[in-house]
């Protein structure tokens, strides 16, 4: 198990540097590419139809217990984004880039948390996710810090060589990890799941429900949310960088306090507070503005960083926790296409309905207003007697 706990390990680390380095500027490099919001939006939105089509692939792959070729895709797909997106824009490319950015999240996402579950039990997930936080928050920042640095100094080939690099390296690294766990990884692993079985599932924890929205709010936090801080940020990489890593430090010394505790505290409590400390960040999100005061900035930004991180930290405690009393994989599957779907939905919707009346600012917003009550039907997940009989909340 400790062996499988150091592989999962790598794989965040090597994935959480590389989408430091390029991927999370995603929006960035569209916006400055010269598209719209609209055209985000849909950018995001044939992601979603990517990431659909490669879960399909992805199950069959982990069903197979051929994990040598997921790891290995998980690296081909990103390396395939990172090349397109600095490659000269069309829109051609930049519906195959959508595409390939939802394979490439879904062969690192899906594979992520089907690692996590063999690493963690119910007495331990709040305290092991936090662990994991903390490591893609430092890993991940000093791929921001890398990448905002050679983004805003055109070394584009150096930042390429540097990136496909390091995907070698980490899927060497991780194929030699993996080759003694296989029989571990592969215990107990259902077969590939059928979209009718995926169309059919239900619970009693209101799961369904919760994977419907929870893919938006993610989406518009690792989108929207940092386009909008790049331009509070005067349209300034560097600076937006600089920013990302310092509040991640901060939160990083804030999660390994209190990552001990989450376990042992009384998990409904947490899981309340923590929505409605999630609904105040949106709330905040849309107050600020250009003429928001460096100090007043700099400091909501950081509360409104806390309040999403301690958000997720319960959230995914919560996620895991049910995950275990069902089928794991299954649930987690089911997660995705459900998520996903939403998102083509409803970013192909949000693409249609932007407008240049408004500020791009100002338009997101009013987006960030608009999904404030989706946030409080967090409160019913998990609300059944059978999961309080579990002592999870």
């Amino acid at each position: 198990m400790k062996s499988l706990v150091r592989s999962f390990y790598l794989f965040v680390a090597v994935h959480s540097f590389l989408i430091g380095l390029l991927p999370i500027f995603i929006p960035i490099i569209l916006w400055n590419k010269g598209l719209a919001l609209n055209d985000i939006a849909y950018f995001i939105a044939f992601s979603a139809l990517g990431f659909i089509i490669a879960l399909y692939f992805w199950d069959r792959l982990r069903a197979a217990a051929n994990w040598s070729k997921i790891v290995a895709l998980s690296f081909i797909f990103e390396i395939l984004l990172v090349i397109i997106l600095l490659w000269d824009f069309s829109p051609v490319l930049l519906s195959i880039g959508a595409l390939i950015n939802g394979a490439a999240g879904c062969f690192y996402w899906s594979t992520q948390r089907v690692l996590f579950q063999r690493i963690t039990q119910t007495n331990n997930s709040g305290d092991s996710f936090a662990n994991f936080q903390i490591l893609v928050m430092i890993v991940l920042k000093l791929g921001i810090l890398l990448g905002s640095y050679l983004l805003a100094a055109a070394q584009i080939n150096l930042l390429l060589i540097i990136f496909i690099s390091i995907s070698t390296l980490g899927y060497w690294l991780l194929r030699h990890s993996l080759i003694n766990q296989i029989e571990l990884l592969s215990n107990n692993q259902p077969s590939a799941f059928s979209l009718l079985e995926v169309i059919n599932f239900k619970d009693t924890f209101n799961s369904k429900v919760i994977f419907l929205i929870d893919g938006v709010l993610l989406f518009l936090e690792s989108y929207f949310w940092v386009l909008s801080l790049y331009l509070l940020t005067q349209q300034n990489l560097l600076k937006l960088g600089l920013l990302i890593v310092l509040l991640s430090v901060l939160l990083a010394l804030i999660f390994y306090v209190i990552k001990k505790r989450i376990d042992r505290i009384n998990a409904q409590h947490i899981f309340t507070i923590a929505v409605f400390g999630y609904a105040f960040s949106w709330l905040l999100r849309a107050d600020l503005s250009l003429q928001t005061g460096p100090l007043v900035l700099y400091s909501t930004v950081l509360l409104i960083a806390f309040l999403s991180s301690f958000f997720r930290l319960a959230f995914n405690k919560r996620f895991y926790d049910i995950a275990s009393l069902a089928q794991p994989i299954q649930y987690s599957i089911c997660k995705s296409y459900y998520s996903q779907f939403t998102l083509l939905l409803f970013f192909s919707l949000a693409g249609y309905l932007f407008n240049s009346s408004d500020t791009p600012l100002q338009q997101l917003q009013h987006i960030y207003l608009l999904i404030i009550p989706l946030v409080f039907v967090y409160l019913f997940y998990g609300r059944t007697q059978k999961i309080r009989a579990a002592k999870l909340i």
